[in-house]
């Protein structure tokens, strides 16, 4: 297992002439302190999108100017806390990318952090009340799709963000974590995440199916009905924040790597005689 990680993130560059291939328009960097600013500025002020039943912040911030967006929930059920400081972390270090425009979310459910519970404090799952196809009205789903504000107002900033890939940060007590979960056209990128993920920390795999119903959720709604790829990455519940972190920064550098010559691709594509 290797200190750092070693992975390629893709240069999006202007086409050098209508007849050059792909790969004319790629180039990997050298490292991931490549995709990472070496900027020290403190961080800048987190945005309010809205705030809790309970009357808690939704807190968010942009970070980098990059083309491949990427929205990250660093939390959506309140005992899943793993991702937090590891969503933090890479919104400082990410402050002034050039490859990257990252949205983070910093808590989607501060109340339920706050309770160290799943739920937020009206006793629904925001994972279950999106208003994807198949939203099913429950007393754990809410009564209809959106009923939460802390789900609207994310759901709002999201769909405004026009985001190329979504990212949400859980953590589970299954043995065999840490793992990534994906929904929509995201096959590729999950495999990618953990490959380069278990590069530099133990343990990662894609779990395609999560075993279980999920009505109403964030993944449905994004990749299944809007075909916008979401990887849904699950620590290891208790699992120590330098791996976590670690873990996050590798997987990141390989998925927008891996967009970014998609990206690149297709403007060739588009631009062909």
């Amino acid at each position: 297992m290797r200190p750092f990680p070693y992975l390629p993130l893709a240069l999006c560059l202007l086409l050098a002439a209508c007849s050059s291939s792909p790969r004319d328009n790629w180039k990997p960097l050298s490292s991931i302190d490549d995709l990472l600013s070496p900027s020290t500025i403190p961080s800048r002020a987190w945005l309010t999108l809205g705030s809790t039943n309970q009357r808690r912040p939704l807190e968010a911030r942009t970070v980098g100017q990059g083309p491949t967006r990427v929205y990250l929930i660093a939390a959506i059920h309140g005992n899943e806390p793993e991702g937090i400081a590891a969503a933090d972390r890479l919104a400082r270090e990410l402050i002034d990318s050039p490859h990257l425009t990252l949205r983070v979310v910093r808590d989607m459910n501060p109340d339920g952090t706050n309770a160290r519970s799943r739920e937020n404090a009206r006793g629904v799952d925001l994972n279950r009340n999106w208003p994807a196809s198949n939203f099913q009205p429950s007393p754990d789903n809410g009564p209809s799709p959106l009923s939460e504000p802390e789900t609207a107002a994310v759901h709002n900033d999201l769909l405004a963000f026009a985001p190329d890939l979504v990212v949400v940060f859980h953590s589970t007590a299954r043995a065999n974590a840490p793992f990534v979960n994906y929904d929509g056209p995201a096959a590729a990128l999950a495999h990618r995440w953990s490959y380069a993920a278990r590069r530099v920390a133990d343990g990662w795999s894609v779990v395609r199916d999560m075993g279980y119903p999920t009505p109403g959720s964030i993944g449905t709604f994004v990749g299944v009905d809007r075909r916008i790829p979401i990887l849904t990455i699950e620590f290891a519940q208790g699992q120590d924040p330098e791996s976590a972190l670690t873990a996050s920064r590798a997987g990141l550098s390989a998925v927008v790597d891996r967009l970014a010559l998609a990206r690149s691709s297709e403007l060739v594509s588009q631009n062909a005689p």
